[in-house]
């Protein structure tokens, strides 16, 4: 009887150890829920947004152009108690690395072209870069570090305001704000949702335990290669786990698999094959990003994921377009893919390009790729350019009709 005793607690334990690790993982939709309890008018927010996303997404299949690059400004805020949480630049840049891999889809484990999900793998066309310019038009290295007395935030969000311990985040319109703490009880990281960032801006990014931030540094071995990031930042641009957070639930995209619940550790392929929502011979797509398996077993976003973020950087989320957080200083940022430079940028319309020994035609197109304006070669290796009256604010992207050359070049009228 006390062997039975003792080994039926040896298993309840290892049951809570094991639920408490699948549990708290990634704790953004209860963190929204809770936000919901206090603010009513969350979902409805969260449901126009919805609205929107559906009928942008069908718009753009008609019109989205390959080589649209958008620059994410990035700025890291670093809390740390202990010396040793105060992680290294290089851990930084090891993470802003893996992000631009993962989102640009060269990351080196991506999925085989034999396997049956490559189709469905994408290139978000999406970049990060560390903040070069702050808030105020000054140099930074897009890296923040800050002492507090807290080991602990209770109230996570705490973190989040100089006022309780924490770092208070950099315009969220123009930057994208990740802050790094050691977090407990096994929790890697929470982000919040686009929908809420007009209404209380104050709380909005992401926050990665530092333990799982990057690839190197002392790291959770089963979350050192930087997902944790990649996981929070889709949340962060409008996208759901693949399980829409119930059984069989939706994540309001069509090219993902139905799935029954989050799905962990390394499962093999195919996994859970024609399951209860409806999945085929190839089961779920556990090594989907916005799922909850290890670091080493998710390599992908779908087409249908890519579309959900360019929607929200096209609604909530479009001033990122505008902002000049990756320029450089001077405010001049060259092209070295284009046989041309452009300067000022920003600029107010009023803008000068210069050939690099070839004049050629230039076509200015919108965010959707759409043509707004051609500019007639004139055989002059300078065009000033006045464009004030013809185009309104916002970001452009420019690229000369020389067939050697098919690069588009971001400029930003302001």
């Amino acid at each position: 009887m006390k062997i039975y005793y003792i080994t039926f607690l040896a298993l309840a334990l290892s049951t809570i150890s094991i639920n408490a690790q699948k549990t708290n993982k990634c704790v953004t939709t209860e963190t929204w829920k809770k936000y919901q309890e206090k603010n009513p008018t969350a979902e409805t927010r969260k449901q126009e947004l919805e609205k929107f996303t559906k009928k942008w997404v069908s718009e753009r299949k008609q019109t989205k152009i390959d080589g649209q690059i958008i620059s994410i400004p990035v700025v890291v805020h670093v809390l740390y108690y202990y010396d040793e949480d105060n992680i290294s630049d290089e851990q930084i840049f090891s993470q802003i690395d893996v992000l631009n891999e993962d989102f640009r889809l060269l990351n080196s484990d991506s999925l085989d072209e034999s396997h049956p999900f490559w189709f469905n793998t994408a290139d978000a066309e999406i970049e990060f870069c560390l903040a070069s310019v702050d808030p105020f038009g000054e140099q930074t290295d897009g890296i923040t570090r800050t002492y507090t007395d807290s080991i602990e935030f209770i109230d996570r969000d705490n973190l989040k305001f100089s006022e309780t311990g924490g770092v208070d985040n950099w315009d969220p319109n123009s930057y994208l704000n990740l802050w790094v703490f050691p977090l407990s009880d096994g929790l890697l990281g929470y982000a919040t949702f686009p929908s809420d960032l007009s209404a209380d801006p104050e709380f909005d990014g992401v926050v990665i335990s530092t333990t799982a931030f990057g690839t190197i540094g002392n790291l959770t071995p089963t979350n050192e290669l930087g997902r944790t990031a990649t996981h929070e930042v889709g949340h962060w641009l409008n996208l759901r786990h693949i399980w829409g957070d119930e059984f069989c639930g939706d994540d309001f995209v069509d090219d993902t698999e139905p799935a029954e619940e989050a799905n962990y550790n390394c499962p093999s392929f195919p996994h859970n094959d024609f399951n209860g929502c409806g999945t085929g011979e190839n089961g779920e797509m556990y090594m989907n990003y916005m799922d909850y398996v290890d670091d080493e077993c998710m390599n992908m976003f779908t087409e249908g994921q890519v579309d959900r973020m360019w929607a929200v950087l096209n609604s909530e989320r479009v001033d990122l377009l505008n902002s000049i957080g990756c320029d450089d200083v001077s405010g001049i940022k060259e092209s070295n893919t284009n046989n041309f430079r452009l300067y000022p940028n920003p600029n107010n319309g009023q803008f000068t390009i210069e050939f690099k020994g070839k004049t050629s035609d230039i076509e200015i197109l919108d965010i959707l790729g759409k043509q707004v304006f051609l500019l007639k070669k004139n055989n002059e290796l300078s065009m000033k350019i006045d464009l004030t009256s013809k185009l309104q604010s916002g970001t452009y992207f420019i690229r000369s009709l020389d067939s050697k050359t098919n690069k588009l070049q971001k400029v930003v009228i302001k």
